[in-house]
This record gives C-alpha cells, sequence and structure tokens, in this order.
C-alpha cells in the first residue's frame, strides 16, 4: 500500500473515531508505556482478534488497554486520542496528541506494584502502545509517562 493510500486510511478512521466519540470530550488522566513493536502482541491482533493490524489499516496506531478500560473487550475497535502531559522532561513539545484504537488487553502483572510495572493492573487506567506512536508524545527514554485520553 502507498504512503498517500495509508495517509487516506489514516486520516478516514481518524474522522470515524472523532464522529464516534463527539459525546466523550472530556480528558481523563492515564499512563501509557511502550513496547517494541517486534515483541508485540499488536502484530498477531491481539485479544480483540482482529488477525494482522497491519493489513486492516490499525498498524502501529492501535493499543492495549488495561483491565478497567478494556471492560471484558467491549472496547475493542475503539478509538482513543491521547496526549502526554505534566512532565516537560517527558513529554514532547506542545504535547502533540495521538487516536489509537483499541485491539489488545493489557495484562495486569499483580507481582508488581502499580507504580512500578504493574501499570495495567486494575484499577489503572493505561495504554501500552507501540514504541512508534509513543515516540510521537514523548520521549522514548522514559518508559511511563502521564497521559490524558479522550474517547
Amino acid at each position: 500500500m502507498g504512503v498517500l493510500q495509508s495517509t487516506f486510511l489514516y486520516l478516514i478512521l481518524l474522522l470515524a473515531c472523532k464522529v464516534a466519540s463527539y459525546k466523550d470530550e472530556v480528558w481523563k488522566s492515564a499512563t501509557a508505556t511502550y513496547i517494541k513493536d517486534k515483541d508485540s502482541s499488536l502484530n498477531t491482533g491481539g485479544a480483540c482478534c482482529y488477525g494482522d493490524i497491519h493489513k486492516v489499516d490499525y498498524g502501529k496506531y492501535s493499543t492495549g488497554i488495561s483491565t478497567i478500560l478494556f471492560n471484558k473487550g467491549s472496547t475493542c475497535g475503539a478509538c482513543y486520542e491521547i496526549r502526554c502531559v505534566d512532565h516537560i522532561l517527558w513529554c514532547l513539545i506542545g504535547s502533540p496528541s495521538v487516536v489509537v484504537t483499541v485491539t489488545d488487553f493489557c495484562a495486569p502483572n499483580y507481582g508488581l506494584s502499580a507504580d512500578y510495572g504493574g501499570w495495567c493492573n486494575f484499577p489503572g487506567e493505561h495504554f501500552e502502545m507501540s514504541e512508534a506512536v509513543f515516540a510521537e508524545i514523548a520521549k522514548r527514554k522514559f518508559d511511563v509517562v502521564p497521559i490524558q485520553y479522550r474517547r
């Protein structure tokens, strides 16, 4: 697929997400981390069973979300706008935002505390995204950043 076609499809998805989310414009607080694409279930479709997400045009703009947001899969396919906030060292200047689509579940790790590796633990609100998308809102050298999101 060419760059122009990919860009066009992304813009259509972005527009569809904006239209579908007109009711929920309030920004909410959460955290975000990234996983390297080669290690990720983002390439296999994840818990939402979409198959190879690169073939269904979600590509790098897909995300896994924590238990409270995933809600037993009811948010599969939902679009969220995400921006890094509240930290001048971690966030990119101007707090740019990205729109991601839920394709996966971020499993809790109750062996770790919520502020040290257990980011997806209940009741935390957390997004686990590709490294490339994370780098569009925050500096890669930080593993977890404060964000705001809206659906």
